[in-house]
């Protein structure tokens, strides 16, 4: 059995190999007129290798056996000699979406989280999970325990002594110059351009300097890692662990309100539902975004599948320009357009790539139009599981090379850099995805707390400049080969930034610039001591001073100073504006 669908592809293109016909399998897939040819003949090689069989797919449902396993493990880490809370919930949490509904075991679930939320001396949020537990039948055995926490709890809560400080705010974040009049989150100084050399590409047509805000966007689609379905909100992925409530139906989706749980039914749960535990399993998160921008787009038009596909037929891909459209009253099925058209590089792709992600596309629409809501659709029309297959395969080559990475600020007490950026999720983006690659790059992208992406400067640009991103190859961290190589292999494209013409050292090979004596050093190693434990107070003094040097001396670049600088700066946007762990919150009363 193959445990995920990367091992499936793997088994079957070894297989073409020891027959010796991948070559002839090659040139059949790239003699496909259309995507569903070639899906039809990936459907074909797959069935006659009798491979697909051996999918390892267990389904989902709830659980009480598994249910009570995960609540014991909780049990264990809240044990008052261990006291990790934070661990506690997640387990707790677990068990509230494996528990069946309205049963014991759901309800013991709530009352145990309702005992974390008083030791985290967060007192409403304790009550609430002592209402729901009774509402889900809380055996009467157990209510006296019960009836004493809620009496504490709102004891406590009129005694201001006893109230958890809140956590600090994130500021919010700005663009710095006037809106586009019709794309309120891109400046009105950005332009779209287009030619043979960069594709799309965006401009500024005035000066801009490092520090400077230009993009806040919100993604089309988006994707809550694995790793955090029990802690964050499945739809707007707030980490409000302390009160998710469960999907009525699957065991791995979570939502922080009964408001969130409808939007993201509306969205893509209520087709994702019956498989998306398997999904989970089988898939990469990068992948994982194909399926879920294709559920988002089918729930677009209300799961009017001939209407999504006269709609596709009727974009105009060379004219459609994202910079050009009304967002002020934009209908979504647009917004649809604009994500639909991303490239996919599939002219470059090898034959064994575009089998591989036939195979994603051919296990995902099979799931999707026999175990889910689609069914009756596809169930007799061969061209709505063409339709969705078609879909799939085109979003699973958009997705890695289009797609960016969504992320916050987890607080990790025993390592050394507590405050570590890491994955929230990823999202689809039509107006970030059109930023070129640099490996000197001059945007950063960062998430803040309302789920948008910020695109903020790290470098200036003059009049008629582009503005490029990074896509993961920096020259302070990799070789030149090392970046070629990387962005040839996953962007299909030779890199000809300025750091590959010049081929900029690493950091630390970087010539170090000689700074005026007049001029204060940027770095205060102090001060960067505050920076790594997030003080906001330091980080808003810092943000103009590191504007002001990386400005001043930008015709130096590169030099270890600015690359310092950059990272500096970086961080000091991250202490102020991007998602925090609400963790940090409960450093004082728990083990994190």
């Amino acid at each position: 059995m193959f445990s995920d669908a990367y091992d499936l592809y793997s088994a079957l293109w070894i297989k073409l190999v020891k027959l010796d016909i991948q070559k002839d399998v090659g040139d059949e897939i790239l003699s496909c007129r259309t995507d569903n040819e070639i899906i039809k003949y990936v459907r074909h090689l797959l069935n006659s290798s009798k491979l697909q069989d051996s999918i390892e797919l267990n389904g989902d449902c709830k659980n009480d056996v598994k249910a009570i396993a995960c609540r014991k493990k909780g049990n264990e880490y809240f044990h008052p000699n261990v006291k990790q809370y934070i661990k506690a919930i997640e387990r707790y949490n677990e068990s509230i979406a494996l528990a069946e509904t309205n049963s014991e075991t759901l309800a013991i679930a709530y009352a145990n989280r309702s005992a974390v939320c008083f030791e985290l001396k967060e007192y409403s949020e304790c009550l609430e999970n002592i209402e729901l537990a009774r509402q889900n039948g809380y055996p009467s055995r157990l209510m006296a325990k019960l009836a004493k926490r809620e009496a504490d709890c709102l004891s406590n809560l009129n005694d201001p002594s006893k109230q958890h400080p809140g956590q600090s705010k994130q500021r919010e974040v700005k663009l710095s110059y006037k809106p586009n009049p019709n794309a309120p989150h891109i400046s009105d100084c950005l332009e779209l351009m287009e030619n043979e050399q960069f594709g799309r590409y965006i401009v500024t047509n005035r000066n801009l300097s490092a520090g400077d805000v230009v993009i806040v966007e919100k993604p089309f689609s988006r994707l809550l890692v694995a790793d955090l379905r029990y802690l964050n909100c499945d739809y707007c992925h707030k980490d409000s662990f302390l009160t998710l409530i469960p999907c009525r139906n699957c065991s791995v989706t979570m939502f922080c309100s009964e408001k969130c749980s409808e939007n993201a039914d509306k969205s893509y749960h209520r087709i994702e539902c019956p498989i998306i535990n398997d999904m989970y399993k089988l898939f990469t998160k990068v992948i994982l975004m194909a399926l879920r921008t294709t559920t988002v787009a089918i729930r677009t038009f209300d799961s009017n599948l001939e209407e999504l596909r006269l709609h596709i037929e009727s974009i105009d891909e060379l004219s459609l320009n994202p910079f050009q459209l009304n967002w002020n009253a934009i209908d979504p099925k647009e917004i649809y357009s604009t994500i639909h058209i991303l490239a996919t590089n599939q002219k470059l792709r090898t034959p064994s790539d575009l089998i591989q992600r036939s195979i994603y596309a051919i296990i995902m629409s099979d799931q999707l139009c026999s175990k889910t809501e689609l069914s009756k659709l596809c169930e007799d029309n061969q061209s709505n599981r063409d339709l969705i297959e078609s879909l799939i395969f085109r979003h699973a080559q958009t997705a890695p090379v289009n797609m960016h990475s969504l992320m916050y600020m987890n607080y990790c007490p025993e390592a050394y850099e507590q405050y570590q950026c890491e994955f929230l999720g990823c999202g689809s983006f039509p107006i970030l995805s059109m930023i070129n690659h640099s490996c000197a790059p001059n945007v950063v992208r960062l998430t803040v707390s309302d789920g948008a992406v910020v695109a903020f400067l790290n470098r200036p640009i003059a009049k008629g400049g582009q503005l490029f991103d990074n896509y993961g190859y920096h020259h302070c961290l990799e070789t030149l080969q090392e970046r070629q190589s990387g962005l040839l292999a996953q962007y299909y494209f030779k890199c000809q930034c300025e750091a590959c013409r010049k081929n900029y050292a690493l950091y630390y090979d970087l010539p170090t610039v000689k700074i005026p004596t007049k001029t204060k050093h940027p770095i205060n190693f102090d001060e960067l001591e505050l920076l790594r434990k997030h003080d906001m107070e330091t980080a808003l003094k810092k943000i103009p001073q590191y504007c002001r040097f990386l400005n001043t001396f930008d015709s130096n670049y590169p030099n270890h100073e600015l690359s310092s600088v950059q990272e500096a700066l970086l961080r000091c946007y991250q202490i102020v504006f991007s998602t925090q762990s609400r963790k940090l919150k409960y450093r004082n009363l728990c083990s994190l």
